[in-house]
C-alpha cells in the first residue's frame, strides 16, 4: 500500500501544486495545500477508486484552496504575495528575461483575477492539459458547463487590457529586431 501511495504522490504532485500555485500565488502556500491534500489521500486511501484518483485529488485540492482563502480572508491577509521571477532571468539575456517575466507576470495576474470556477477550469485544461472528463469529474460539472466556463475564461483573458498591452509590446519589439 505504501509503494502505491508513494507512486500516486510522484505521479500527481505536480498537478496538485500547479493548481494551488496558480490560485494562491505562493509556492509555500501551494506546498502546504499539496501536503494537506496528500494527507487526505492517505486517510481515504482504502475508500478511493484508484482509477479515478486524479479527479479526486483535484477536487480535494480545489476545496482545500477555497478553505485556505476563506481562512485568510477572515484574518484580513492579502492573497497577493510577490511572484519570484528572478530565477528565470539567469537563463536568458536580461532583455529577453525582462520581456518574458513581464508577460508571465501579466498572464499569471490575469489568470489569478479570474473568479472560480473559471480559473480552476482554465488551469486544469490549458495549463495542466487535463481532459474534459477529468475536469468534469473533479468539479462535478457536466461537459457543457466545463466548456462554457473555459470559453468564458479564455474570452476574459483575451479582453484583459494589461495582458493585451504586453502582447502588443512584445510583438512590436519583435518587429523592430527583424
Amino acid at each position: 500500500m505504501q509503494i502505491e501511495f508513494q507512486q500516486a504522490i510522484e505521479k500527481h504532485r505536480q498537478r496538485v501544486v500547479t493548481l494551488a500555485r496558480y490560485s494562491l500565488r505562493s509556492a509555500a502556500d501551494a506546498d502546504d495545500i499539496a501536503q494537506e491534500v496528500f494527507v487526505k489521500l492517505w486517510q481515504h486511501w482504502p475508500k478511493i477508486d484508484h482509477d479515478k484518483q486524479l479527479p479526486w485529488l483535484l477536487r480535494v485540492t480545489h476545496n482545500a484552496i477555497i478553505d485556505f482563502v476563506r481562512r485568510r480572508k477572515t484574518r484580513n491577509e492579502s492573497i497577493d504575495d510577490a511572484v519570484d521571477v528572478e530565477a528565470q532571468a539567469a537563463e536568458q539575456s536580461q532583455f529577453e528575461a525582462l520581456e518574458n517575466n513581464q508577460l508571465t507576470a501579466s498572464l499569471t495576474d490575469a489568470i489569478r483575477q479570474l473568479d472560480d470556477p473559471f480559473r480552476s477550469i482554465f488551469v486544469m485544461r490549458d495549463v495542466q492539459g487535463l481532459s474534459y472528463a477529468d475536469i468534469e469529474e473533479s468539479l462535478d460539472m457536466n461537459a457543457s458547463q466545463v466548456k462554457v466556463y473555459l470559453h468564458r475564461a479564455r474570452r476574459k483573458l483575451r479582453a484583459d487590457p494589461q495582458l493585451r498591452l504586453r502582447f502588443e509590446e512584445i510583438n512590436s519589439s519583435g518587429d523592430d529586431a527583424v
